[in-house]
């Protein structure tokens, strides 16, 4: 360290440009890549948001569709492969995976995420950290933490009780960085119970180092920084992407002693040790990701109803209907979206099948045909920027399929979505197959399962409730009142329960054993063909431990030809018995009797066991919700309301801001993107310094465009002008 000036450490600490950092104090440059659904590799018109185009890539299935297919060796492989990809394109870290909670059903980047339970949500992340990095390319888990709503994104505070945070959001994290050892981590862009992720020193020096001994770097979500060296305090190694001032503010803080050069010295170490990890080889064979693709779609579709039209017997005359047959939704948008090398679709992939998109023409030919195939879903509603306006499906498209219900009734819905929606609609049909968003092969795996060369074996990682209703939104708190009572654990309104999928043959289970070790039992396939089922084990804890009813801590997924018996066991581990006591600050065991089920959804519980476990503690408090109070924004305004630009200030505030420059500038940058919806959804709420950062502005002339917008029109031009004649 001795070797490199202040100057020199402090320019490390944040990106050369979008994707890449800086190369200096002996360090080498690091690439990033989005990846959570496949590779989106960019050049030099690099952007965080999926607006411009990358390399052609393989689209595997979202993470909420990878989810469903509860197959920790398939997500590892998905991993893998996504990873080799990456090191072709010398990519040093893969931004995957998403392991944040689905507690909100309406968040737009609920596709990206995998469940909402937390045990499942880590297991399968840890796994599919463990396929990227075993190919020598990095994985960084994000968004630490709390992060589950896209409106407001940039500036919202989560306010969530101790024991609801530990136990439902960030468990996930915990497993995954634990068993899998991430090379980085990512912070979210929000606040947390007042303070923000990317400067929580209890969140990342106490926690994340200390508790969990995490030893990567800890990165910036692409400009979620607001206080540079309050974050370097905190342990947030890495800003990205390049900020032209921050580097002055740290050599600032250390000369006048608000900062230690030696917390400076950590963050550089901890940038150099990555960037001299041994670079993945380039080589890679990845030519059998097109058909091993095709292989993870057809694990990950559910059949959620089937009144026995399904597999389709040969020889009816099929009408496909629906735009989604043509041009199907295959991954959601913004920074995880793919450039696939190719996709299929539905009309292709159903050969003699007849088709029309909608209308008139689709209700004639539903009348002519045996059975229809209807295609629904969303249209670029399941994206990062901007949360989903409804739970329920395009009134339109509801309103023909009781057309076609009308002179049909052997409808098969194939449902294209990525996350739960309200399925009502569904009342009169005999079928209906969440396709999810399944990546490039998604439709040849739907024809293969509609067909029945394929038995469907997906479950669901998400409760589908009955309806949802939008809670008031406020783009400054997210106040987490359900405590624990997140998806399953709430119980009522359900439609089709966390853990339901359907099968072309049926499983029994029998002799359900218990011991300290785990439960074991018998698994058979009593039906006529071939299929795999998941088989899950829930734990009811003693009630003076105040948890929810059940919680998922084990799962497997079996195959078994017609007529074959395994025997199945799930061990325990050190997440089955634990709850976090807050007066403790630690994990406890409370002593009684845990009840065991084996089961096949949430709501499908076949076998029933019990075991006492000693215990250390006598009893849990449950989480106290009601006091959670969050803290006001720091909005500055003067005596007739006019509000006073900061850094901290989001753009739409300016709508009422005290300089009429500053009214005139935010009516007109939220026009140029009204009609990009996740562009003008994450723009609205931007903090004035994230948006100098983006604009490549140093802080003198931010300083400028704000003393320009509180009313100071030639101050502020006086302070532009100075800042680049200085220049």
């Amino acid at each position: 360290m001795k070797e490199y000036s202040l100057e020199e450490k402090a320019r490390l600490l944040s990106g050369r440009d979008i994707w890449n950092t800086a190369k200096v104090c002996g360090a080498e440059k690091i690439r990033f890549s989005d990846g959570p659904a496949g590779l989106r590799m960019q050049g030099k018109k690099g952007d965080h948001l999926g607006l411009n185009r990358s390399a052609p890539a393989t689209c595997f299935p979202a993470h909420s569709a990878l989810a469903v297919s509860w197959n920790k060796e398939l997500v590892f492989r998905v991993g893998e492969s996504i990873g080799k990809e990456a090191a072709v394109y010398g990519v040093d870290v893969l931004l995957a995976p998403d392991l944040n909670v689905k507690s909100y059903p309406l968040n737009g980047r609920n596709f990206e995420y995998f469940s909402e339970d937390p045990y499942l949500n880590g297991m399968l992340g840890a796994a599919y950290l463990d396929g990227v990095q075993s190919t020598g390319v990095g994985g960084c888990v994000k968004h630490f933490a709390a992060n589950n709503r896209e409106f407001g994104r940039m500036v919202y505070d989560s306010v969530v009780d101790e024991r609801t945070l530990r136990e439902i959001y960030l468990t996930a994290f915990e497993i995954a960085v634990k068993q899998a050892k991430p090379a980085a981590v990512m912070t979210a862009y929000n606040r947390l119970n007042g303070v923000y992720c990317n400067e929580n020193v209890r969140l990342l020096d106490g926690l994340l180092r200390g508790e969990w001994g995490f030893d990567g770097i800890v990165v910036s979500d692409w400009g979620g920084t607001h206080d540079r060296v309050a974050a370097v305090k905190a342990g947030a190694d890495l800003e990205m992407p390049r900020c032209l001032f921050s580097k002055d503010e740290i050599v600032k803080a250390v000369k006048s002693g608000v900062l230690k050069e030696e917390q400076v010295d950590k963050c550089v170490a901890r940038i150099a040790g990555l960037s001299h990890r041994e670079k993945p080889c380039r080589r890679q064979d990845i030519s059998g990701n097109k058909d091993f693709v095709s292989e993870c779609a057809r694990e990950c579709a559910v059949l959620l109803k089937n009144d026995g039209i399904l597999p389709l017997k040969r020889g009816l005359k099929i009408a496909l209907v629906g735009g989604f047959a043509k041009k199907p939704l295959i991954q959601g948008g913004g920074s995880s979206r793919v450039n696939p090398k190719a996709a299929d679709n539905l009309k292709n992939c159903l050969t003699g099948a007849k088709y029309a998109a909608g209308g008139a023409k689709a209700v004639r030919l539903a009348k002519k045909s045996d059975a229809v195939i209807y295609c629904m879903g969303y249209r670029e509603e399941d994206a990062e920027g901007a949360d989903r306006e409804s739970y329920s499906l395009p009134e339109k498209q509801i309103k023909l399929l009781k057309k076609l219900r009308a002179v049909n009734k052997n409808i098969v819905v194939v449902l294209f979505c990525g996350c739960a929606v309200d399925t009502g609609w569904d009342t009169d049909i005999p079928a209906l197959l969440y396709a999810g968003l399944n990546g490039q092969a998604s439709c040849r795996a739907v024809a293969d399962i509609l067909s029945g060369n394929v038995n469907p074996s997906g479950k669901l990682a998400e409760t589908f409730k009955e309806n949802y209703e939008r809670p008031p939104q406020n783009p400054y708190h997210v106040v987490y009142g359900d405590g624990l009572k997140v998806g399953y654990r709430n119980g009522g309104g359900v439609k089709y329960p966390f853990g339901f999928g359907l099968s072309y043959t049926v499983f029994e289970y029998t002799n359900l054993r218990v011991n300290e070790k785990g439960a074991s039992f018998d698994v058979k396939n009593t039906g006529a063909v071939a299929g795999a089922e998941t088989v899950q084990l829930y734990v009811r804890f003693p009630e003076k431990a105040n948890a929810p009813a059940l919680q998922l801590k084990g799962f497997d997924k079996v195959f078994l030809n017609a007529g074959e018996s395994k025997k199945v066991f799930i061990p325990f581990d050190v997440y089955s018995f634990r709850s976090f006591s807050v007066k403790e600050k630690k994990w406890v065991e409370v002593s009684g009797e845990y009840e065991i089920y084996i089961g096949a959804s949430s709501a499908d519980l076949r076998l029933k066991g019990a075991l006492y476990r000693k215990g250390d503690f006598d009893c849990v408090p449950a989480p106290d919700t009601l006091c959670l109070i969050p803290e006001s924004y720091p909005l500055i305004k003067d005596g007739k309301g006019r509000v006073i630009a900061t850094p901290e200030t989001p753009l739409c505030e300016l709508k009422n801001a005290k300089g009429i420059w500053g009214r005139f500038f935010v009516w007109f940058v939220l026009a140029a993107v009204r009609k990009r919806r996740t562009v003008s959804g994450t723009m609205e709420y931007l903090p004035l310094r994230t948006l100098a950062q983006y604009g490549g502005f140093d802080s003198s002339i931010l300083q400028g465009i704000i003393e320009i917008f509180n009313g100071k029109l030639f101050k502020g031009l006086k302070t532009i002008i100075s800042t680049k004649k200085d220049n």
